[in-house]
């Protein structure tokens, strides 16, 4: 993951917000958050599916894993939990959105992470005891704390949060093989590396880039519904980097999301 840029817009004290077993917490008026950490019933195919919930405020901003121009992204510690193997929290595509004239990536009103956890033993519940660290921003940026339990049983019944869940699931980014989504196209003289990015099929509205640690790589709109993608920042007398580059591009239909190589403006599965 590449390192992203500290918040461009002054901090306060944290404000913690303190969960159970899933339920909302009763959040004043004036909260900027709150979060719900809900499972989608028991084992299935070795793995629980969960999601995280983060209800934000009217105008109020949280960041996906590559925040922009400014921001910071979530972090997540499952480092408390009994019998959890691992887990993997994913996200939906971000919106862009503009805040003090620079470009930042994430949701606004509510979004969803689902959760994948496998444990260690199949047989045996997993309490899932969730750390999460992340920023809720309008006018400034109020780091917030969040902490919630679940326990994960084999044999778990399906509640009214299974759809919720399954819904987060459904949202995700559809991996897809570069080729069949986009071409890449170098653009010559450019100051900065660049190339531009053209989908293969109408209706792409945005595309967001992943770029390797030491890089920052950016995007825009371009012409004819293309983008174009610049490597702004880069290791100093470094080449172009030789690990792929993720991108996520929403179309009206749903978000793609794929990889391509820069060093040679190949695109990749």
């Amino acid at each position: 993951m590449r390192n992203f840029r500290p918040l461009a817009i002054a901090l306060p004290l944290a404000l913690p917000l303190a969960l159970a077993l899933g339920a909302a917490a009763q959040a004043g008026p004036t909260d900027k958050a709150r979060v719900a950490f809900v499972s989608g019933g028991g084992l299935t195919e070795g793995a629980y599916h969960t999601a995280i919930v983060v209800e934000l405020a009217p105008n109020t901003t949280t960041y996906w894993r590559n925040p922009g121009d400014a921001g910071s992204p979530p972090v997540f510690d499952f480092s408390a939990s009994v019998n959890l193997a691992s887990f993997e929290v994913a996200m939906p595509a971000p919106k862009r959105i503009v805040e003090a004239g620079l470009d930042v990536f994430g949701y606004h009103d509510r979004v969803a992470f689902p959760v994948t956890i496998k444990p260690n033993e199949a047989g045996k519940p997993v309490v899932a005891e969730l750390k999460m660290d992340y920023a809720a921003c309008e006018k400034i940026c109020v780091p917030m704390h969040a902490e919630a339990r679940l326990e994960l049983t084999p044999q778990g019944a399906a509640s009214a949060d299974s759809a919720l869940v399954a819904a987060a699931r459904a949202a995700l980014p559809k991996a897809t093989a570069a080729e069949t989504a986009v071409t890449l196209a170098p653009v010559a003289g450019a100051d900065k590396p660049a190339w531009i990015v053209t989908p293969r099929a109408a209706g792409a509205t945005d595309l967001f880039a992943e770029a390797p640690n030491g890089y920052f790589a950016e995007t825009k709109p371009a012409p004819n519904g293309a983008f174009r993608l610049a490597l702004v920042e880069a290791p100093a007398n470094a080449p172009l980097p030789k690990t792929p580059v993720r991108l996520t591009m929403t179309t009206a239909t749903g978000a793609l999301e794929f990889s391509v190589r820069l060093d040679g403006g190949r695109a990749t599965p």
